[in-house]
């Protein structure tokens, strides 16, 4: 037996963090228990190799805009992520199927428009509510920005297969979840600009002011982030193939 029988390395492609290479060490073929059921993996994603083609898929998606109520959508969706993780494999069976704990870290950023726009009514205003308050737009349509952005780490608990394909290849598969320490944020960026809200007090429509604009998009992000703050579970999936010694 040669020192390198067992090391590993491959590389493949995770749905929420681009292209994955990984390196590690398990030697099923070892006479020792630990050795043949247990194995090491070292493993780092970056979506930028792959940027523009899932910026493509995700405004295919999109496509003339994703309605989310109150008459605005969201489009030009563009994702940066990246992840890497320290995992230890177990085969319960010695053969394809396993376990897989350890750590992960990473982030993932997705940045869209926010748009709204009343079809065949160019001089028509556009009305929207923010935490509460009605706002138009003097004019037909509006534009601005949210941003989601998640830097975590935690555990990583999932399972997978390795599935031999003959003279040392194999085909991957990882399916797990990072518990992350902490829930992803939303920023909102929407202009100023010819921009009325209404005064409940004299039932006018006035121009927003600069504070009151701020109050309530940090109102309205308070309550997105609330909502974001249950959803502490980081997918991973993985699909790539394999070269071991």
């Amino acid at each position: 037996m040669y020192w390198y029988d067992g090391v590993q390395t491959g590389v493949g492609v995770s749905v929420t963090t681009g292209l994955n290479v990984v390196v590690g060490y398990h030697n099923t073929y070892s006479d020792s228990y630990w050795l043949s059921h247990f194995g090491t993996r070292f493993d780092f994603a970056d979506m930028g190799p792959l940027r523009s083609a899932v910026d493509s898929a995700i405004d295919s998606y999109m496509r003339d805009g994703r309605d989310v109520g109150d008459g605005v959508k969201i489009d030009e969706g563009k994702l940066d992520s990246w992840h890497a993780a320290l995992l230890l494999d177990y085969y319960p069976f010695g053969n394809a199927w396993r376990l897989t704990g350890g750590y992960a870290w990473g982030a993932a950023k997705l940045d869209s428009a926010i748009f709204g726009t009343i079809e065949q009514a160019p001089s028509q205003r556009f009305y929207f509510y923010l935490a509460g308050d009605h706002y138009y737009y003097n004019g037909n349509n509006f534009d601005g920005s949210a941003t989601m952005d998640w830097n975590y780490h935690g555990p990583y608990l999932g399972t997978g297969f390795d599935i031999g394909l003959g003279c040392g290849f194999s085909l991957f598969m990882d399916f797990g979840v990072v518990l992350t320490n902490r829930p992803a944020r939303l920023t909102l960026d929407i202009p100023q600009e010819q921009l009325y809200v209404y005064n409940k007090l004299t039932a006018t429509w006035l121009p927003v002011t600069i504070p009151q604009l701020d109050a309530d998009i940090a109102t309205a992000q308070r309550d997105a982030n609330h909502k974001l703050s249950d959803l502490r579970v980081y997918p991973l999936l993985k699909l790539g193939f394999l070269y071991r010694f």
